[in-house]
């Protein structure tokens, strides 16, 4: 196939007929973004607390408190973010896009003012930042919000989470590379090859 030869597809503009697939996306709307908005906000007694969206609340200074959960606990967030934004490519609902602007809003509170987001480093180990690339999953997070912020501005044209994830990706920029004071390095190298 030639490169003149592929047809793009507006993800917007599909339906998906197939009862198969249409239950999948059926569930994901109605059962599992709703499920996992409650487990990012602690509120599944069953659950181990997520205390994802409390982490970012700390880090914008909202609220007082110590880092809890994983290295990647952010990604919880972005990741839910990216789900939202495919559900309203294919059923809008405003009441689910504008809860999204909220926590779009709270990840800009968070932002520090170079660009750098990850709250394991703004909360837990202020001044640690990209000292561990290969085991601490600053760009899987990082990876995380580009694919989230994508995704949302292709489903509404908003660009606030796209202008998030190019601070941060500007911010990347700066400290990767191959000029002097710049690290050399990337998920899954060893420390010991950085230079």
């Amino acid at each position: 196939m030639m490169q003149s030869d592929v047809i793009e597809a507006d993800l917007n503009r599909i339906t998906v007929t197939d009862p198969f697939l249409g239950e999948y996306q059926r569930l994901i709307r109605d059962v599992v973004i709703p499920y996992q908005w409650e487990a990012l906000n602690d509120n599944l007694p069953e659950a181990e607390p997520s205390h994802a969206l409390a982490n970012y609340r700390i880090a914008a200074g909202l609220e007082q408190g110590e880092f809890y959960g994983m290295v990647f606990q952010d990604s919880d967030v972005t990741k839910w973010l990216e789900a939202v934004a495919w559900s309203l490519s294919q059923k809008p609902d405003a009441r689910l896009e504008q809860t999204a602007d909220e926590v779009i809003e709270l990840l800009a509170q968070a932002q520090c003012e170079d660009g750098y987001l990850n709250t394991w480093y703004t909360v837990k180990e202020p001044g640690q930042r990209w000292t561990n690339v290969a085991e601490c999953h600053e760009m899987y997070c990082a990876g995380h919000l580009f694919e989230a912020a994508v995704a949302f501005f292709n489903a509404t044209g908003k660009r606030r989470l796209l202008e998030i994830a190019c601070r941060f990706a500007d911010h990347i920029d700066t400290v990767f590379g191959p000029n002097d004071g710049q690290l050399r390095g990337y998920p899954g190298t060893r420390k010991s090859s950085w230079r």
